[in-house]
């Protein structure tokens, strides 16, 4: 392989979760994700009066992974987690909704 060449990494794992110090703190390990999921749902999840923090990480542009820390006031963070991944969807599906609705289909413009 030349120096130049660029080989595509797949991460070895899909999700990770490494516990905190209780069920209310844990760091989730996204395989093969980056800074579009984690920021959306970092912002997702801050919305949640029930979470105290929430933070990610892509530690290096060649890892194909993400660490999203997540603690809360009390529930279990996969809890949390779960629900803000929910949330996140239902929000996407929402935009997808609006944007289908408001820009016509280029064969309807063709017709």
């Amino acid at each position: 392989m030349a120096v130049n060449e660029h080989r595509p990494t797949v991460a070895d794992i899909k999700f990770q979760v490494k516990e905190g110090s209780s069920l209310s703190s844990a760091t989730f390990i996204f395989g093969d994700e980056d800074h579009t999921l984690g920021n959306a749902l970092r912002h997702v999840l801050m919305q949640n009066k029930e979470v105290d923090f929430c933070g990610y990480s892509v530690p290096h542009p060649s890892e194909p992974k993400m660490n999203l820390r997540l603690q809360t006031t009390g529930r279990p963070a996969l809890e949390l987690l779960k629900e803000g991944l929910r949330d996140l969807r239902d929000l996407c599906n929402i935009l997808e909704e609006r944007v289908e609705r408001e820009i016509p289909d280029a064969e309807d413009e063709e017709s």
